[in-house]
């Protein structure tokens, strides 16, 4: 929070009429630029200026340069400045109001977390950079807005912006900050808004013991909302994901990946792997202007070459649904012309060649082992009719036989252990596998 000596010029046109300050006049400057917002510094008005229209003020602390002796004079716009605030009562700061904090020769916006110490210091949080200090409480004041030509305490104003998304009680997530780069998101909760952008959330972090928290007043700028959850989903070499690892959700890639859905995870803060399973692992989202964009998933568009192994489907009646085995012969723009593993041309001798349009083709679904046998209610592709079809576990017979329910149909067929493989989706340039099904 350490200011520049010599802050840069202002030539905005001030909408303010000339006269509200005369000469001798001692005021605050409310800087406008990056590193500075939230600060406030004492000067006193030497007189009006006309680039830009408002007031030349010298300042009460900063300098014209390092070793000068020589305080800096500067012409701002009037919108840049207001009357200094009446003195302070004197008065302790209760926990979680809104103060003004001196340091480095400025005011500065923060939140205090309690009353004087027995050493008359005081700690101040400032949400905007998450730092914490004490400070002595004679440098501490209420934070007054100079508002409608009177000074008013933000208890008597309504500032949550109207675009405010997050409310008391909401599951949220905080970043975690390492060299000002976001390592990791931490779940938390809204416990309370504190004025404008400033949050105090309450962290949720797993113990043996139970439920431990932990508390910290953050700008809204370091929260984001839970992000999307899909559904069980197998993930690939370099995927960029987040692992539940600490409390917390942490960015890194995945390289390499093991059987039983168990995957090698790089941390992108540290060079330390871990492998961990698919349950504790999750596609990075961003959240980008009030929206979650999924940019960093390994979503390329697959290329189906001559030689390539794929499946096929059909909006022809009868074989909706299913995806029958290919293997690419040649392409050409959007369409491809494929070779049927399963399905023979008219003379029945030879195999089915077909040209089929982008829209109908996708990769080879991924091996997915099975662990002991499939479940009630898995939900499985089952092969029969030279194609593979949707459907739920609605029997298990033995760990080699298993009843199949359709629901287009509304049938049931038997099938043995290698004719069914868990169901999967390509969606979005991934395969996604489903969740259990509830119903039937």
């Amino acid at each position: 929070m350490r200011p520049p000596r010599t802050p840069r010029r202002r030539d905005a046109a001030s909408p303010q009429t000339a006269g509200a300050f005369n000469p001798g006049d001692p005021v605050e400057v409310l800087p406008d630029e990056p590193g500075l917002r939230g600060a406030h510094f004492a000067a006193v008005v030497v007189g009006p200026s006309t680039k830009p229209r408002g007031y030349t003020v010298e300042y009460d602390a900063l300098l014209e340069s390092e070793g000068s002796d020589r305080k800096l004079r500067e012409a701002l716009p009037a919108r840049s400045l207001r009357p200094r605030p009446p003195p302070a009562s004197g008065e302790a700061p209760a926990a979680h109001a809104v103060v003004d904090a001196l340091h480095d020769d400025a005011w500065w916006l923060g939140v205090a977390l309690g009353g004087a110490d027995g050493a008359g210091k005081v700690k101040v949080c400032f949400p905007e950079t998450r730092e914490v200090m004490e400070l002595d409480a004679a440098d501490i004041r209420p934070h007054l807005v100079w508002a409608g030509g009177e000074w008013r305490s933000p208890d008597s104003m309504v500032e949550i912006p109207k675009t405010m998304p997050y409310t008391k009680g909401m599951q949220i997530e905080v970043s975690k900050l390492e060299d000002d780069s976001v390592v990791a998101w931490l779940p938390a909760v809204v416990a309370k808004i504190i004025w404008k952008n400033n949050l105090l959330v309450e962290y949720t972090v797993s113990k043996s013991d139970g439920i431990a928290l932990s508390e910290e007043i953050v700008d809204v700028k370091h929260v984001r909302p839970c992000p999307p959850q899909a559904s069980a989903i197998r993930f690939c070499m370099n995927d960029e994901v987040e692992a539940f690892q600490g409390g917390g959700w942490w960015l890194g890639v995945i390289t390499d990946v093991h059987p039983e859905l168990k995957y090698t995870f790089k941390p992108a803060h540290l060079g330390v792997e871990v492998q961990l399973n698919q349950k504790l692992l999750r596609l990075r989202y961003d959240w980008v202007d009030g929206q979650w964009i999924q940019e960093s998933q390994n979503a390329l568009k697959p290329k189906f070459t001559q030689g390539v192994k794929v499946e096929v489907c059909s909006d022809d009646e009868g074989f909706r649904g299913a995806w029958f085995e290919a293997t690419v012969l040649k392409s050409a723009g959007s369409k491809f012309l494929v070779e049927y593993a399963t399905l023979k041309a008219d003379d029945e001798t030879k195999p089915l060649t077909e040209a089929v349009e982008a829209r109908h083709i996708r990769p080879s679904p991924p091996h997915i082992p099975v662990v002991d046998g499939f479940k009630l209610l898995d939900e499985v592709d089952a092969f029969c009719n030279d194609g593979w079809w949707v459907g739920v576990v609605s029997k298990v017979i033995s760990n080699q036989k298993y009843m199949v329910y359709f629901r287009p149909w509304k049938e049931e067929m038997e099938f043995e252990h290698g004719q069914l493989r868990f169901h999967s989706d390509w969606m979005g340039g991934r395969w996604m596998r489903a969740s259990p099904a509830l119903e039937m």
